[in-house]
């Protein structure tokens, strides 16, 4: 899956001065800087699983991965203009040379796309710089253009210490696939039937919904565990009972993850092609299913229908009826 990975790793505390040495791979359409106590060998390991799933990739792909120390406290949150994006600020674990090598590089990785105009570099550059110079927890994936991605993976504290490691590879791969999803950039007829939808539009729950699907999976794989199906649908549940409709905003990931299920046993979408990515080559989510349609709104209205049967998770019949019927 060719990976050109730039090593950087740190003792288990961050605090290391070790200086970066590339390890050049067959390929260079991705690169990955990490400052994270995971070692590098593992993470480009569960990345190349996560891309030998998809049908293609067009991707160029940057990641950075960095460590963040404790929350600020009083909580600050540090506003960008990318996306309007907002995150909360930790303390710096990395020295400023590091930052400095992370912004360099993506300076340079930027050149190798003829569609960044100069404007869009520099906004994009400015926002990672305030990123790392805060410490902010982000967890993204910037289209910067069509084929430019860009992941940013801050783990705090509480990841690294007292999570079990299968939440930081699900993190990653989650993050991942929306970099190898292909139709993020939206243009045409797929921009016009979003913006007339509005807030009733798809495509936030399903290409997040589609990337935690796709990152349960995975990692359950890793695991040898086949219940992944079961999993999504607790998750969803055990969120909605403890967040109610706020979830619908909060984690588009994990309903839209349970409302992608519910399409798969209604016989709207086949599974494969979430877990292909090829569900997202051609703006699936506002072109063929329309939001105003009898059966988005029954998805929408039914998704937190679960019940558990013993220890599997599963829809209720009322969520399994066809809409005509509900």
């Amino acid at each position: 899956m060719g990976v050109l990975l730039i090593t950087l790793l740190l003792s288990t505390a961050c605090g290391g001065d070790t200086e970066p040495t590339p390890t050049p791979k067959p390929t260079t359409n991705m690169r990955i800087i990490n400052y994270s106590h995971y070692p590098t060998s593992d993470i480009e390991k569960w990345v190349d699983l996560a891309e030998s799933k998809m049908k293609s990739r067009e991707s160029r792909i940057f990641a950075f991965i960095y460590p963040v120390g404790k929350l600020k406290e009083p909580e600050k949150r540090i506003r960008s203009d990318y996306a309007d994006r907002v995150f909360r600020e930790h303390h710096v674990l990395l020295s400023k040379d590091k930052i400095e090598f992370i912004l360099n590089e993506i300076d340079l990785w930027f050149e190798g796309d003829l569609c960044l105009t100069s404007r869009r570099k520099k906004q994009a550059l400015s926002d990672y710089k305030i990123w790392l110079e805060k410490g902010a927890d982000a967890s993204t994936q910037h289209s910067v253009c069509e084929r430019t991605r860009v992941v940013m993976m801050a783990v705090p504290e509480r990841m690294r210490d007292h999570e079990p490691l299968e939440n930081f590879q699900t993190f990653l791969v989650h993050e991942f696939y929306h970099a190898f999803q292909q139709d993020l950039e939206m243009e045409g007829e797929c921009l016009s039937k979003r913006e007339k939808a509005g807030e009733n539009s798809n495509s936030v729950w399903m290409y997040e919904g589609g990337a935690h699907y796709f990152a349960t999976w995975v990692v359950a794989e890793i695991y040898g565990e086949t219940n992944y199906r079961s999993e999504i649908l607790r998750i969803a549940s055990d969120r909605y009972s403890s967040e109610g409709n706020s979830i619908i905003l909060n984690e588009p990931d994990k309903w839209g993850a349970a409302a992608l299920s519910l399409m798969i046993e209604q016989g709207m979408v086949n599974e494969e092609s979430i877990l292909d990515g090829s569900l997202f080559h051609n703006c699936a989510r506002e072109l063929e299913f329309d939001y105003n349609s009898p059966d988005i709104k029954h998805i929408k209205n039914t998704w937190h229908l679960i019940e558990r049967n013993g220890d599997i998770y599963q829809f209720k019949s009322e969520a399994l009826r066809k809409a005509s019927k509900s």
